[in-house]
């Protein structure tokens, strides 16, 4: 055994000068330097030619501006000099006391803005009829800031040509001259087919009263352009076809509303600015709507606020039918029948399948009942919800998830209540949804036009 230096015993051979690693040359350093230099070089040349290749190309979402002088796409293009740019460093800092945005009861007065949001999917040919609901709306449309999300369009559609050439019509206050111009010229070509069969069998009051629902003269605000146009355009993977039976499936429709939900949240949080007091969703399909339905529903001042929703039906269906089944208030039975499910299992209102005995919104509905009326709600459908503003920035959305058992509107209103929030209905204040017949709706359409026909032969005969 050897002692070495340090007095540590080892059985290896201990050299006793002192231990340092041996110093190499300067020739040596000057080599390695050169050999990490030319390594440094050449990762930088790969990583500058290559990252573009390297990276997935990924398109995120397009986001358009109307104005009366045309379409805009979002980015800097208006940075054209020092002077722009100047500005635009300027424009970067404000500030706002949300305060002053918590909403009114008569946001038309106080000069409330209402975010007006709208997703949009194949949409192209119903949005005529869109367009006039919203020029028909009482609230000062300078105090109205839209904006519509087009999302998972089919090939044949162009929702988003139609609406840019629309929008800029809009705020050009030139849109109902075109729309008259397009629907003058529709009816000289147009030959009544197999579509517009379904006319013959609705109620001919109803048939009148939407033919004269925009008919002139119109308000003071009727041809007025908006405070501002947004068009954001944005696919999330949507499958589902937009037939009525597609949509309205009981097995897709767990899948469609967490796809809507993600719809909807991405395009509240897109558009919601600082200065806005409240936020009025709307579908884009009603056929029937009072131009005061702002105003209306924001008289209560409570937080998340519905009307009923009904659509009308051929008179041998019984002229009409609840359309909107996704405003309730809950029921023990609809409690105990979550407690029996998975936790990712999505309630579906209104089919036979999911038995809750909820008290729904539209079958609280009396022809002759007080527009006025006001009821509390646990879920809300999606048709045409009025919130305040700060609903959103506190936290509540959407939920594109299974939220106690429910997705979308209907666990929205729930999640508002469980934050705190006021939701309620009107059971007695309707709008109308546009009928869409369904696969065996035509079928009896497409029996009693048979039936009609052998009539008349028999008759001449």
């Amino acid at each position: 055994m050897i002692a070495d230096t340090y007095g540590k015993k080892s059985d290896l051979p201990v050299h006793h000068g002192k231990l340092a690693p041996k110093t190499p040359s300067r020739g040596a350093f000057r080599r390695l330097y050169q050999i990490l230099g030319a390594i440094a070089t050449i990762a930088l040349l790969v990583f500058y030619f290559t990252r573009k290749q390297d990276l997935p190309e990924v398109k995120s979402h397009e986001v358009y501006t109307v104005t009366a002088d045309g379409v805009r796409k979002g980015g800097l293009d208006g940075v054209q000099s020092e002077e722009d740019l100047d500005k635009l460093y300027h424009s970067t800092v404000e500030f706002y006391d949300l305060n002053d945005y918590q909403g009114t009861h008569d946001g038309n007065a106080d000069g409330d803005v209402v975010l007006f949001c709208m997703p949009l999917r194949n949409a192209e040919a119903i949005l005529p009829t869109m367009f006039k609901h919203i020029m028909n709306l009482t609230y000062a449309h300078e105090q109205i800031d839209l904006a519509f999300l087009v999302s998972d369009c089919s090939d044949d559609d162009d929702t988003l040509g139609a609406l840019f050439d629309y929008t800029v019509s809009l705020q050009a206050g030139k849109l109902g001259e075109k729309l008259y111009a397009e629907e003058t010229e529709a009816k000289k070509k147009s030959v009544k087919g197999s579509s517009d069969l379904y006319l013959n069998y609705m109620d001919p009051d109803y048939v009148e009263r939407v033919q004269n629902a925009f008919q002139p003269p119109f308000h003071a605000e009727y041809s007025k352009p908006f405070r501002s146009v947004q068009i954001f355009h944005k696919d999330f993977g949507q499958l589902i076809g937009q037939g009525f039976s597609d949509r309205h499936d009981v097995k897709v429709q767990g899948i469609r509303r967490k796809l809507m939900g993600r719809a909807r949240n991405w395009l509240v949080y897109n558009a919601l600015k600082p200065y806005h007091s409240w936020v009025y969703w709307r579908d884009v399909d009603i056929e029937m709507c009072p131009g005061d339905v702002i105003q209306h529903l924001m008289k209560f001042n409570i937080d998340v606020i519905v009307p009923n929703v009904w659509r009308p039906l051929p008179e041998f269906l019984g002229n009409e039918q609840p359309y909107d089944l996704n405003s309730w208030i809950e029921s023990e039975q609809g409690l105990e029948l979550a407690k029996t499910l998975q936790e990712d299992d999505v309630i579906v209102e209104g089919y036979a399948e999911y038995p809750t005995w909820r008290a729904h919104l539209a079958y609280i509905r009396t022809k002759d009942g007080n527009p006025d009326e006001l009821i509390a709600l646990d879920g809300v459908g999606g048709v045409s919800i009025l919130a305040k503003a700060r609903v959103f920035r506190q936290g509540a959305m959407f939920p594109a998830f299974t939220f106690e058992n429910h997705a979308e509107t209907e666990a929205f209103g729930k999640l508002a209540k469980r934050m705190g929030f006021i939701v309620g209905g009107l059971p007695h204040y309707t709008i109308w949804h546009i009928y869409e017949p369904s696969e065996d709706d035509l079928q009896e359409i497409a029996r009693k036009e048979r039936k009609r026909r052998h009539q008349r032969k028999g008759k001449q005969n």
